[in-house]
């Protein structure tokens, strides 16, 4: 298959190491729809012509694609752009949003709806914060193409918004993140989270959201996100339609312990 060799920039790059800047060139061709999903990925001689680094850097480039889930390598046949479900790496902090974006579909939100309550036990344990703080409390319905895939509820310590009204969260924003919302509103920049996926059956307000019956499995992301300084600012109860993302984790091992022995599987 033959590629314009113009499809890609040369990298340049001053605050970046040049497989970063170039993971982040074939990413951005990948979002913007220039390989559409499923579609084949230049050869590598032709990746480093177009993008003017060494083949190493190619390499390591596509290396970090592929752990993330964006990209997949068939042995002898090429380099290819995963098409499918949408893909939720649970390597990356990445929100739903880019998400359902990297999978070459729409997000939106269908319903939005954002009120001040005071903090449960759960709520508050993840957020470090005495029971019945009062936190903004954002119930929404995320959607891929105007499908519902994710019902989540997300809660925010009401000290961090400051006396600022609720309703820019439940404003009909053009990306419906939250982490852009927080950085770009009051400076808190999500560093990394702490999530559990756990399987379990919808209740009738989640299914009614979701449009699917009364009692189906899907799968509940739980997850504390955190500033650099450690700070947990953020808490989500998500629910994913199991059938709309694929879920994938990246697992090193076995390591040694301590005493010298390795951890076996059995």
């Amino acid at each position: 298959m033959k590629h314009n060799v113009k499809t890609l920039k040369p990298v340049r790059t001053s605050t970046h190491t040049l497989t970063q800047a170039a993971e982040h060139e074939i990413r951005t061709a990948i979002e913007q729809g220039l390989y559409r999903p499923g579609a084949q990925l230049p050869a590598e001689s032709e990746l480093v012509l177009m993008l003017g680094v060494s083949r190493t850097v190619v390499r390591d480039a596509l290396r970090l694609l592929e752990d993330e889930g964006l990209i997949t390598r068939r042995h002898g046949k090429g380099t290819f752009v995963r098409s499918g479900s949408i893909l939720q790496n649970l390597n990356f902090n990445f929100g739903t949003t880019e998400m359902i974006r990297t999978a070459n579909m729409t997000p939106g939100t269908a319903h939005a709806a954002a009120q001040i309550a005071p903090a449960t036990h759960d709520v508050a344990t993840a957020l470090n914060i005495p029971v019945d703080t009062p936190v903004v409390t954002i119930e929404r319905i995320r959607t891929a193409d105007q499908k519902p895939v994710v019902y989540s509820w997300d809660y925010i310590p009401h000290a961090l918004i400051g006396d600022d009204e609720v309703d820019v969260f439940q404003s009909d924003r053009e990306d419906g993140s939250l982490y852009h919302l927080l950085k770009s509103h009051y400076g808190l920049v999500i560093e990394y989270g702490v999530a559990r996926v756990l399987p379990v059956s919808a209740t009738p307000q989640v299914a009614q959201s979701l449009q699917v019956p009364d009692g189906s499995v899907l799968l509940c992301l739980l997850q504390t996100d955190y500033t650099a300084g450690d700070e947990p600012v953020l808490y989500s109860c998500e629910y994913h339609l199991p059938d709309a993302f694929d879920f994938i984790i990246m697992r090193k091992g076995p390591r040694k312990m301590g005493g010298g022995s390795s951890v076996s599987a059995e």
